[in-house]
């Protein structure tokens, strides 16, 4: 896959109804091979979903949904999947308020990296989680599934192993999703300060991810250690490759 083929969604993104910035994994290069259609989706908050959009997440074949959002997002915008649907949802909380409390103020990569360091036993969790999960799609989401979604999907995409820029250019398409949530956000910034800041994050650029990515495996060794030094087993590691990986080799 060429960087002009990594710049679009390539039928990725998925028009669930009400939903913004959701999209499926499949069809990423990964370590010669390619990323499974419907084991792995990310998106923003599930919350805003009613029946058509429900029901074409279940059509898609998701039957695991891993909330990451804080107690408190969760208490404000809470949801439910009835038992009929064959959806579980777990709710794991990918950071705390005390780790946002002393990542505040630093800059998006250094907050990001150390919040990496921070987190590692919840990202293991997660990871446990979806290498757990019963047959069907994984669907993993934070509340606009931008940071903490970008932040598990690069650790996923890692331990597959796809390119930086495979992970760079999911990450980046991210800016059209949110481009009318940046763009209300942006207009009722109180303070010159806080709009550039919003100005900065709506671009999604794929040169920070990069950095993100590349500071991670220097500092870690990579998602299979970074996991494995949090306590998950070569026996999940090696489950989450399956789920993720379908068998076809390819040249990227």
């Amino acid at each position: 896959m060429t960087s002009a083929e990594l710049s679009g969604d390539n039928g990725r993104a998925l028009r669930w109804e009400a939903l913004r910035n959701a999209r499926d994994l499949g069809g990423l290069p990964a370590a010669g091979r390619v990323v499974r259609r419907g084991a792995i989706v990310r998106s923003d908050a599930l919350y805003m979903l009613k029946d058509p959009g429900r029901a074409a997440l279940v059509a898609h074949g998701i039957r695991t949904v891993i909330d990451m959002r804080a107690q408190r997002e969760v208490d404000a915008n809470s949801y439910t999947f009835d038992e009929a649907s064959g959806v579980v949802r777990h709710h794991i909380p990918q950071q705390s308020e005390e780790m946002w409390a002393a990542t505040r103020g630093l800059d998006r990569i250094t907050s990001d990296v150390t919040m990496l360091d921070m987190a590692q036993s919840r990202f293991a969790q997660i990871a446990d989680a979806i290498a757990s999960a019963p047959e069907g799609g994984v669907l993993i989401h934070c509340e606009v599934g931008k940071d903490r979604t970008g932040l598990m999907t690069m650790v996923l995409l890692d331990l597959v192993g796809a390119r930086e820029d495979v992970i760079a250019a999911d990450y980046a398409l991210t800016a059209s999703g949110l481009a009318g949530v940046f763009a209300e956000l942006i207009a009722k910034a109180e303070t010159d300060a806080r709009r550039a800041r919003l100005q900065e994050e709506a671009l999604c650029r794929a040169e920070v991810m990069l950095v993100i990515h590349r500071l991670f495996r220097k500092r870690t060794g990579g998602a299979e250690a970074y996991l494995r030094a949090a306590g998950v087993s070569q026996a999940s590691l090696d489950a989450l490759r399956r789920r993720m990986l379908d068998g076809a080799s390819r040249t990227t």
